[in-house]
């Protein structure tokens, strides 16, 4: 097997025990689905574009975060209706743990992507 680094950026995110409580609070019967010790089941990936710092990454996620906030609250209570009123970066903040990484490895090349 041959590795691919890709030039872009991942941001990693695990909802955060914060959403987490929030989301049972919504919808009690989510609570046995949930193993508060190990979230890992839970974690997204979202490639990002290449930056040349990472300084351009984290200020690129502060004009971006809310489609990434909105997907994640999704995820847990699908009505938007419930959600708290005028989400902002403190909310992905708060709602999330996350952590953006410049080293992204591909174990497959280019070609597994493409469509016959």
């Amino acid at each position: 097997m041959e590795l691919y680094d890709i030039n872009r950026y991942a941001l990693i995110v695990t909802p955060s025990e914060a959403l987490l409580r929030w989301a049972i609070r919504e919808d009690p019967t989510i609570e046995e689905e949930i193993d508060f010790e190990d979230t890992s089941d839970l974690t997204t990936v979202y490639l990002l574009p290449d930056f040349d710092e990472m300084e351009e990454a984290e200020e690129w996620l502060e004009n971006n975060f809310m489609p990434i906030l909105e997907n994640l609250l999704s995820e847990w209570v699908e009505d938007d209706s419930n959600w708290p009123d005028n989400l902002a970066l403190n909310h992905f903040e708060k709602f999330s743990d996350y952590t953006i990484t410049n080293m992204v490895i591909d174990t497959q090349d280019a070609s597994y992507d493409e469509e016959d």
